[in-house]
Parts: C-alpha cells; structure tokens; sequence
C-alpha cells in the first residue's frame, strides 16, 4: 500500500517531527528517532537531510543495510527537499528513486560523488 511521508521542523531546532501515513492510519515520530542509531559521523552539512532521507528509507525498505547504502543517493535525488521547514513526499518517488538504481547501477556512484 502506498505510504505518504511528511516532515516539518520542529521551530528553532534542526530536528523534525515526521508522519507516515498509509492508508487510514498514520504514525508520527521525531527524527532522529532515538530507536534508530545513526552515527554523527559523515552527515556533512546536510546533516538533518541526511537523517531525514535515512528515517523515510528505514521506515520504507525496513531494511538497514538498504538504507544505509543509498540514504544520501536519495537525499541528492530528491533535490533539497528535506530542507525544506515542511515537506510532503509520496512513496512512488522512492519506488522511482529505487527503479533508477536498478536500470542504471553505475548512477548510485554518480550521485554520491557529484561526478556527472
């Protein structure tokens, strides 16, 4: 079933509060959600976007190893979005996101590293 993630930042901090809603129900948590151990190291300057791009690939794939892989390929795909103070995003971008990878395998590489 389709699953509609939304996020909005939690006013004057970094952190936000995300809600995935799929179907009629719908579970909110805030990232990062303290469950969910995320190293501090080699977040960058997108740090919160890179938090936030991992929580919806966890919460999407449930599957860590996934996640972690491609978590800041899906943050460069999604072009700023977890930037944004609020922000709604469909799970067929992540369908597509992941439909990418597997046509072209090489882009992962791309995306990480910048190199076009």
């Amino acid at each position: 079933m389709a699953k509609t993630y939304s996020g909005e930042r939690i006013p004057g901090t970094l952190r936000y509060n995300l809600k995935v809603r799929e179907g009629n129900t719908e579970h909110s948590f805030v990232v990062p959600e303290p469950a969910i151990q995320i190293p501090t190291e080699g977040f960058g300057p997108d740090e919160s976007a890179n938090r936030l791009a991992l929580a919806v690939l966890l919460d999407f794939t449930k599957n860590p190893q996934l996640s972690f892989l491609y978590y800041k390929d899906f943050n460069f795909f999604l072009a700023g979005l977890f930037l944004e103070d609020n922000w709604m995003l469909h799970s067929s971008r992540i369908e597509l996101f992941f439909k990418i990878l597997e046509e072209t395998p090489h882009v992962s590489k791309t995306l990480v590293s910048g190199k076009r």
